[in-house]
């Protein structure tokens, strides 16, 4: 999931979506970053983004030439102007979805607060598929500016947060364990190799100041669903071209695509599948767990090696956890963190149907996780995961889980790995990313997990540095 919107394509992907409008949306990032691709689609017209932008402490920067490359273009356009943005050329720009939640009129105080800011010169970009994430270097600072476009090539998501800070490569598990240990919150990173279908954790790991916890783990649960599907497909009651129907009591909120299409609309398993996976889609997710079942995934849990999976039951649908985390205030919060298992199983029997509701004030300054709304796992139960999702890939019925797990690998795959799969996911205050690596000389695989919670929103980890130290912990590996 996503909290606030929709973030998660390139380097862990991003589904991007901008939430409270104004001063606060250029020094608070409080979305449940999923860590996935957005697709994109459509000609969004605008300043061409084929032209460099000249940095002067380094060479120029191009950003794509693409929907996403134009409208961030527009937007540094915009940004380096004075004056304010015509309400039509807004709604020329931006989705109807996005404007319905961040309407025209407040989005110029925005760009003026930044412009006081600026000048903003373009320092970097990292791209995926509709989306992208572009540093900007200012006079007091850098920011990280996060878009994605819809299927017609408009706005869809815009974020704009602090720029985590630079960090050094490790070039030792000390290292890596000793800052992975000073970051705020709850940190604990895991790191195997994958031997004879175990996961044999390298010296000094798990490392962190809550190694070996139950940590919130976001749509890294989706791992789970789509182990489900596939057992599912292997029992004959799903099969990959299986047509899902979407309703609205099956919306869900971003990140992803599909909750923007009409009721009626129809998606394969495995379409749905590779959405869940590479973008991060909810609704995709929902669909999914509707058509095998909640208790089908409930199941997965257990045969998927997860040490303790009473604590996820019952699971949790993505709307679910939109609807108990900001949905119903403290009080609802309240009950389902004290609620057994039946309590549980009847709060989200009452759970409204419909569109989703949700409070737009909590959902960027209340973490919901400590009150047990999230999903929960050790380093140990996603490597776990990781492995039994490569072995059923190797079945015949679990033949696409390949292609669907290394769609958005989430890291700079180097050439030292042949394969790499990758789930991530966030929500309020919370980051983490589950990855199995297998090297191009056929040698052992390698499961790296990164998990962080913080309570306070603003102590979330910021995805860069996340990426960096799997990146830095894979090649510690090599």
């Amino acid at each position: 999931m996503t909290t606030g919107g929709r973030h998660d394509g390139g380097r862990p992907g991003r589904d991007v979506r901008w939430r409270n409008p104004g001063a606060a949306a250029v020094t608070t990032a409080c979305t449940f970053a999923l860590l996935a691709g957005c697709t994109g689609g459509g000609d969004a017209s605008g300043p061409s983004p084929t032209a460099p932008v000249e940095d002067a402490a380094g060479p120029a920067v191009d950003l794509p030439d693409d929907d996403a490359g134009r409208q961030a273009a527009w937007v540094l356009e915009t940004l380096a102007g004075t004056a304010d943005v015509p309400e039509d050329e807004i709604a020329g720009r931006f989705s109807e979805a996005f404007l319905a939640e961040v309407p025209a009129d407040q989005l110029n105080p925005v760009f003026t607060s930044l412009r006081a800011a600026g000048p903003w010169t373009l320092a970097s970009v990292e791209t995926g598929p509709g989306a992208l994430l572009a540093r900007l270097d200012g006079q007091d600072g850098s920011l990280d500016m996060e878009l994605a476009v819809d299927p017609d090539g408009r706005i869809a998501g815009l974020l704009f947060t602090p720029a985590a800070p630079p960090r050094d490569r490790a070039t030792s598990w000390g290292d890596l364990s000793d800052e992975v240990a000073a970051l705020p919150g709850s940190t604990s990173l895991y790191v195997a190799r994958v031997e004879d279908g175990r996961c044999v954790p390298v010296d000094g790991m798990p490392a962190g100041n809550a190694a070996g916890e139950s940590l919130p783990v976001g749509s890294i649960v989706k791992l789970y669903v789509l182990g489900a599907v596939v057992d599912a497909v292997e029992d004959g009651r799903l099969a990959w071209d299986t047509e899902l129907t979407l309703t609205d009591d099956l919306r869900s909120l971003p990140s992803g695509n599909l909750q923007d299409e009409p009721a009626g609309a129809v998606i394969t398993v495995q379409a749905a599948a590779s959405d869940m996976i590479a973008i991060s889609d909810n609704t995709a997710t929902d669909l999914l767990v509707h058509a095998v079942g909640r208790d089908a995934v409930e199941q997965a849990l257990t045969d998927m090696g997860h040490g303790d999976p009473a604590r996820n039951v019952p699971l949790a649908t993505t709307r679910e956890l939109f609807q108990l985390g900001w949905g119903g205030g403290e009080d609802l919060r309240g009950r389902w963190r004290d609620a057994d298992a039946a309590g549980r199983e009847e709060i989200l029997a009452a759970l409204p149907g419909g569109a989703v509701e949700i409070d737009e004030q909590e959902i960027g300054a209340v973490a919901a996780w400590p009150y047990g709304v999230d999903w929960f796992a050790t380093g140990a139960d996603l490597c776990a995961a990781h492995v039994a999702l490569a072995q059923r890939a190797a079945t015949g019925a679990g033949e696409p889980v390949r292609e669907i797990l290394s769609a958005n690998p989430g890291i700079e795959v180097d050439d030292a790995w042949e394969h790499v799969a990758f789930k991530g996911g966030s929500s309020v205050g919370t980051m983490a990313g589950a990855w199995l690596a297998e090297p191009v000389d056929g040698g052992v695989p390698v499961v790296v997990v990164m998990q962080a919670a913080a309570t306070a929103p603003q102590e979330a980890l910021p995805a860069q540095t996340l990426v960096g130290i799997a990146e830095d912990a894979l090649a510690l590996t090599r």
